[in-house]
């Protein structure tokens, strides 16, 4: 059985700082830009609870940087609350949890195996995107990770981006020719960073699934 990754940004907010917990969001109904959507009334997350660590960035060979407390679904959201330890117990920890108060680290990823799904057509910011609905799925992990989400999740909480259009949004404006055609304008310096940029990040992304797989004995 296959493991899916899904990353999620949110804002931090009612800290308890004496008990060291807040309260984040998981994953949502929403349908991402892969034309993904995770049914939440199909979330699964029994046995999860039973060992609930919360590792950094997938990293099972390393002790977990929190653990959540709780994990419920509210209307359209999975709900968990994560509590980390004081730096006297696990000091790499304690500067996870400082980065999360601070804001400068604000994404989670959870990992899931499909129990039940189906492919689906959605509509996603005015084009038809073929992807994956997931009806009911087994929560494996949640994860804290410096992965950003994509705009559509930050403007469904209220938050907003200066990221302007996505790369694929602006390769897509870009004029395409094939053969004796003239070729296209040479990409601007800010397409160029963004296409550099967004190449680091897939390839972090196969990084960690690739070690993901080897811990779970899935490796090719």
């Amino acid at each position: 059985m296959s493991l899916v990754h899904k990353i999620l940004d949110f804002e931090v907010n009612q800290v308890d700082d004496a008990a060291r917990t807040f309260w984040a969001v998981a994953s949502t109904g929403q349908v991402d830009r892969q034309g993904d959507l995770i049914e939440p009334s199909g979330w699964d997350f029994a046995n999860f609870l039973k060992n609930p660590v919360i590792p950094w960035a997938h990293d099972y060979a390393a002790p977990p940087v929190a653990k959540a407390l709780a994990v419920r679904v509210e209307g359209q959201r999975l709900l968990f609350q994560a509590q980390f330890p004081t730096a006297q117990e696990y000091a790499f920890a304690d500067t996870i949890y400082q980065l999360y108060r601070g804001g400068y680290l604000r994404a989670f990823s959870v990992g899931f195996a499909p129990v039940q799904s189906e492919l689906a057509v959605h509509q996603v910011e005015g084009r038809a995107l073929t992807g994956t609905r997931y009806l009911k799925q087994e929560l494996y992990e949640i994860s804290c990770v410096t992965l950003p989400a994509n705009p559509q999740t930050l403007a469904q909480l209220g938050l907003q981006t200066g990221d302007g259009p996505s790369l694929i949004e602006r390769m897509l404006e870009q004029p395409f020719t094939t053969g004796d055609s003239p070729r296209p304008p040479h990409p601007s310096p800010a397409v160029l960073a963004a296409a550099k940029s967004a190449l680091g990040r897939a390839a972090l992304l196969g990084l960690v699934s690739s070690r993901l797989r080897h811990h779970l004995g899935q490796a090719d």
